[in-house]
């Protein structure tokens, strides 16, 4: 499922995702997940479930589809909880999650055009 292609999206902090993914499915209701998100309960449930598996370290790369499921989880639980939930809930600084969303917009966009 994360395994290397060539237009896949480096994730350095697997914890990021993971913790957007949890506050996504788990924690706040993004209303319709699927329009939102771009990606169904079972899909998302699936790539948080893989992730634990996953040794300490490891780096993950994301194909589009995924990318874009993460880009949207991220968009939605920076503007759900905010500055100071998001620090809290994430575990991770608001200002990260803003970089790695425009990280993610850029990579997105060069790969649609593509």
């Amino acid at each position: 499922m994360l395994e290397k292609r060539e237009s896949a999206y480096h994730l350095g902090d697997i914890g990021l995702l993971h913790n957007v993914l949890n506050e996504t499915l788990n924690g706040f209701v993004p209303g319709d997940l699927e329009k939102v998100i771009g990606m169904n309960r079972s899909k998302l449930n699936e790539l948080l479930e893989h992730l634990p598996a996953l040794p300490d370290g490891a780096e993950v790369d994301l194909d589009l589809s995924q990318a874009v499921a993460f880009r949207n989880a991220l968009r939605e639980t920076l503007r759900q909880l905010g500055i100071e939930e998001f620090s809290t809930r994430t575990g991770y600084d608001f200002e990260l999650g803003e970089k790695v969303l425009e990280e993610l917009n850029r990579f997105i966009a060069a790969n649609e055009r593509a």
